[in-house]
């Protein structure tokens, strides 16, 4: 009985801390560049729309996607509707900003959507002069 109790416990403890992943920069620019804090803002510019979209449609999300983002990012905006034509979300920056989304807990189909956006391929485009120009 001590065992299931104990059990439980550990459960109940590990499912109410916050498990999303912090906001990290990219590993190919300086910790200090200010690159860095632009493209944070921008990729949480799409989280806090994400969690308004979610909101909106009476969702939630299955964590807390805007977790550790910058207050400056909830003020940006950032239009995470799909577009009709868009290149596939490809190996490298794009799949891992794909994956980062579902891991921050924004739902498949939402970040399905979200990766046909500009602001997806917008901050695409961003990561890649940044650290094409390093």
């Amino acid at each position: 009985m001590f065992r299931l109790t104990f059990a439980a416990a550990a459960i109940s403890i590990i499912s109410a801390c916050d498990q999303t992943p912090a906001i990290e920069g990219d590993p190919n620019l300086p910790l200090d560049d200010p690159r860095q804090e632009a493209l944070v803002i921008s990729e949480c510019a799409i989280y806090f729309a994400a969690v308004q979209k979610l909101e909106s449609d009476g969702r939630s999300a299955a964590g807390n996607p805007t977790r550790n983002c910058p207050d400056a990012a909830r003020g940006r905006s950032a239009d995470i509707n799909p577009r009709v034509s868009v290149p596939p979300v490809s190996p490298g920056y794009p799949e891992t900003l794909y994956l980062r989304m579902i891991a921050r807990g924004i739902p498949q189909d939402l970040a399905d959507e979200i990766s046909k956006s500009q602001a997806f391929w917008n901050l695409v485009a961003q990561r890649d002069s940044a650290v094409g120009s390093f």
